[in-house]
């Protein structure tokens, strides 16, 4: 009895893994570590983009209330005030009510200049943020960037510039996809609520990055952020920030949230890395070359933009 428990002890002594059976063990530890790392990743993609919706549908929101407490008069989306000349129709200055309505003053002491003698870009200082029309909506600095974002400027966001205009996109005749000939007829003054006829359908606020813009990567959201609404020319003005994917999130002027998967994303990305700049793109003019421009291009102001494409022909 004592020799077989001896046995017995013996053989459950020298039982042990074999070279294979450890490498099969580790092998499956380590798909189960990468299966639960990109499960991880994915959850906070999802977390980052609910996020980020929720902070593009604050701002719908307190452009709605501003609305609301201003005679309908929408906040202008300028974040500098233009030193044209009053009387100038192609650049003219910025007016009082204009500044009054300026959802972010990024200009005088708000901001701080960097990039060698004279400063070549822009900071913002959260007075930027405090002193625009949307603080008392929003009043927290968080709901201005993107939780994407991975800079280390205040905000991320810009506003539709063809909403919230007395006179035109941006407030800026010149620009160069509103000038010319044709272009005239794009410049549309949008300043109420009232002049938004598909408010669930037109762009409010988006997230931007400013690549490129006075030779930095890192700079704030200079004024509105807009496309060419015209059908023959697309033209991205501004791109969208292409952090989340191959979606980009925008709300919308009815405070709701939309975010879009775009097909070609990685022809813009390549665009956009090749200018060196994240403005003035420009796409293919094939109908499968536009199927993410005319995502955007279709809601600058819809139901009043599109009725001047008919003249475009030319």
């Amino acid at each position: 009895m004592i020799h077989l428990q001896s046995s017995c002890s013996n053989a459950l002594t020298k039982r042990a893994f074999t070279l294979v059976e450890l490498m099969v063990v580790i092998m499956i530890l380590s798909l189960l570590a990468a299966i639960i790392f990109v499960a991880a990743g994915t959850i906070g993609d999802r977390a980052r983009s609910a996020e980020d919706s929720a902070r593009l549908r604050s701002i719908a929101m307190a452009n709605m209330s501003f609305a609301v407490d201003n005679d309908n008069r929408l906040m202008c989306p300028r974040t500098q005030p233009n030193e044209g000349a009053p009387d100038d129709p192609e650049n003219p200055s910025t007016t009082p009510e204009q500044l009054r309505r300026m959802w972010i003053h990024a200009f005088d002491d708000n901001v701080v200049e960097y990039g060698g003698a004279g400063g070549n870009a822009q900071k913002e200082l959260e007075s930027a943020l405090e002193e625009g029309a949307a603080w008392e909506y929003l009043g927290d600095v968080n709901l201005y960037k993107s939780p994407f974002d991975p800079t280390t400027r205040l905000r991320s966001y810009s506003l539709n510039a063809f909403v919230g205009v007395d006179r035109c996109a941006d407030e800026y005749p010149a620009l160069d996809i509103l000038s010319g000939s044709y272009n005239t007829r794009y410049r549309v003054p949008c300043p109420t609520l009232g002049q938004v006829p598909q408010p669930s359908k037109t762009i409010c606020a988006i997230g931007e990055i400013d690549q490129g813009f006075g030779g930095f990567n890192e700079t704030p959201n200079a004024n509105g952020w807009l496309v060419s609404p015209n059908p023959n020319m697309p033209l991205w003005k501004d791109t969208p920030a292409l952090w989340n994917g191959n979606r980009v999130n925008f709300s919308l002027m009815d405070g709701s949230t939309a975010s879009p998967q775009l097909l070609n994303i990685e022809e813009l990305r390549n665009k956009i890395a090749q200018a060196g700049s994240s403005h003035n793109i420009l796409t293919g003019n094939g109908a499968q070359d536009k199927v993410d421009f005319n995502i955007f291009s279709q809601k600058m102001l819809p139901g009043v933009l599109e009725y001047r494409t008919a003249a475009d022909q030319e």
